[in-house]
């Protein structure tokens, strides 16, 4: 019997970085003033926009099976009585209590019951809830079965010190070319203790760490966080665990392909994927590995990403390897979307955010 795609939404955004905050802060205080909405920004979450505005998820092949549960608060457009709540500290200590991790066990289960057999296709933000699909196939099909490619800008794979400490590098020498690492916003929490809780940018580890991944099935495409020679050649401690910490995931299996150029990038990838036979694919893409080319709308635009083109031309080398042998796709995701900036037009520069277009293009690739 041929298998459903079921299209599902997961919304978990507790960022307490300032700009995020305040956009939140923002929408509630026109929400409470009555001030309407344009239509084509008339969504509360990334599922919503897409099921409005995506062109292929209209396709019958797609499912919709409705939204995981989350809390108000923390979601990207949060409810008014949540008011009180958004704010730096509720998110940083929500985040360093490591209570993203129960989330994604609980969409664990919400894979168990309401997706598998089928194929589940995520659209959502927080990263770190790709875990919990992961956990889920990993039961279904063995972590030795199981290849993950995840289209990225970074390495989530960073225990919450390194980044800590590299976010710390970075402040202390401004000038210099640093290690391009997810935003830490750490200066609210003197005083507290930074723990390595399982995040957005850390949660690979986790998995890792838990078995429920293979770190030789694991291949991160588009990441600009890999240690290049000027950083190797820095010997501050904190850049050096940095670069150590990467180097170990090498050794242990993880396959890296750097932004470069495109030829460069696509000919590595073939060269991974060649001899692939008899797997099951998982395809997590992180907008941010396309931001600030056709894609606007992502959580962290620290750097310019790959542009359509690169992209596409990735998920075609995929799809050919999947067709090719005797490969399966048994699920997706399209994570880290930023809900305000979706289908924004920017006046001042005639620019428009085509993250929808773009997904669905890479969707495309796959379901034609």
């Amino acid at each position: 019997m041929r298998k459903k795609i079921k299209v599902f939404g997961a919304a978990v955004d507790a960022s307490d970085f300032p700009l995020s905050i305040q956009m939140k802060l923002t929408y509630l205080n026109q929400l409470a003033q009555n001030f309407g909405q344009k239509n084509k920004s008339n969504f509360i979450d990334p599922y919503e926009a897409f099921l409005m505005h995506s062109s292929i998820l209209t396709e019958q092949k797609f499912l919709k099976i409705g939204k995981f549960s989350i809390d108000s608060w923390l979601t990207p457009k949060p409810k008014l009585e949540d008011f009180h709540l958004i704010n730096q500290f509720n998110f940083s200590n929500f985040t360093n209590d490591g209570l993203l991790k129960p989330i994604s066990d609980n969409l664990k289960r919400y894979i168990n019951i309401n997706v598998l057999p089928d194929i589940p296709l995520m659209i959502g933000v927080d990263h770190s809830l790709t875990g919990g699909v992961l956990t889920a196939l990993s039961k279904e099909y063995g972590p030795e079965n199981l290849l993950v490619l995840i289209f990225d800008a970074h390495f989530d794979g960073l225990p919450a010190n390194i980044s800590v400490d590299i976010a710390k590098y970075t402040k202390d020498h401004p000038n210099e070319v640093n290690p391009l690492v997810l935003e830490y916003n750490y200066s609210q929490m003197e005083g507290i203790e930074i723990k390595n809780t399982y995040t957005c940018a850390s949660f690979l580890n986790n998995l890792i760490n838990a078995k429920i991944i293979k770190p030789e099935n694991l291949i991160i495409f588009g990441c600009q966080d890999y240690p290049d020679e000027k950083y190797r050649a820095l010997n501050d401690p904190r850049i050096v665990e940095f670069v150590e910490f990467y180097d170990k995931m090498e050794r242990n299996g993880v396959k890296f392909i750097p932004k470069a150029e495109t030829s460069q990038m696509l000919g590595k990838l073939n060269q991974i994927l060649k001899d692939t036979v008899k797997s099951n694919f998982y395809l997590s893409f992180d907008v941010d590995v396309g931001a600030l080319k056709e894609i606007i709308a992502c959580r962290f635009r620290n750097a310019i990403g790959l542009d359509q083109s690169t992209i596409i031309s990735a998920a075609k080398i995929v799809n050919n390897i999947i067709k090719s042998a005797d490969n399966k796709l048994v699920g997706l995701d399209v994570m880290e979307i930023e809900t305000f900036l979706l289908n924004k037009v920017f006046p001042k520069s005639g620019r428009e955010d085509l993250t929808i277009e773009v997904v669905d293009n890479f969707l495309r690739t796959f379901f034609y």
